[in-house]
């Protein structure tokens, strides 16, 4: 009881205020406000792609007391999809009060669209070997001896019929910086197709020998 009747003038004053606010709040007429929402897609499960041209941005409807609505920015929304469990081929996924998340005490009235469609496709790997791109004259092209890459492959993964379309892969341009002796450079593998990409570390050591 005594720690009941501690501080009791301080506690009741608290929840006076609490109540003039709430009744404030309360008071007020709800106004009405619209907003363009960037929707991310999150959780893509490993070894698979989205296909399809996926809408990215929804109009989201708000609702609440003018004070509240009137200081909302942007930047305090935001709508999401998590496909973690999704499986291949096409869905339809609603969204709704669990895809946009607004401040407490705004309500969200409607979104726009109210379902996406999400096409995924499983991924398939393959090693391919890398050749070198050097950019150089035929009279300095004319003095290498060979050319060594390490590693000489690498492992990319993409849709099957972009592994189809790839049978090397090739390394960022390479301006040898000497005409003599041994020439190294550290050099990136680009990758042109879609859904492409390679698994681990896209940079190689390429070697370039002269001759003497």
């Amino acid at each position: 009881m005594r720690i009941i009747r501690k501080n009791l003038g301080l506690k009741g004053l608290a929840l006076g205020i609490a109540i003039i606010l709430w009744w404030f709040v309360a008071g007020e007429s709800n106004v009405h406000v619209g907003f363009a929402v960037p929707l991310e897609i999150r959780n893509i499960p490993s070894g698979m792609a989205i296909t399809n041209k996926v809408e990215r941005q929804v109009d989201v409807r708000l609702s609440g007391p003018s004070t509240l609505i009137n200081a909302l920015q942007q930047r305090e929304i935001s709508a999401a999809v998590d496909l973690s469990g999704a499986k291949a081929g096409r869905e339809t996924i609603p969204l709704g009060d669990r895809s946009v998340k607004v401040p407490a005490g705004v309500r969200m009235e409607r979104v726009y669209p109210a379902s996406i469609e999400v096409n995924l496709e499983k991924l398939e790997r393959k090693t391919l070997p890398v050749l070198p791109q050097i950019k150089a004259s035929s009279r300095v092209r004319a003095r290498i001896v060979k050319t060594e890459v390490d590693p000489p492959s690498l492992e990319v993964e993409a849709l099957p019929d972009e592994l189809s379309r790839l049978k090397t892969l090739a390394t960022e341009e390479i301006v040898p910086e000497m005409t003599e002796g041994v020439f190294t450079a550290r050099a990136r593998v680009n990758l042109l197709e879609g859904h492409a990409k390679i698994v681990g570390n896209p940079n190689v050591l390429v070697t370039i020998h002269f001759r003497k």
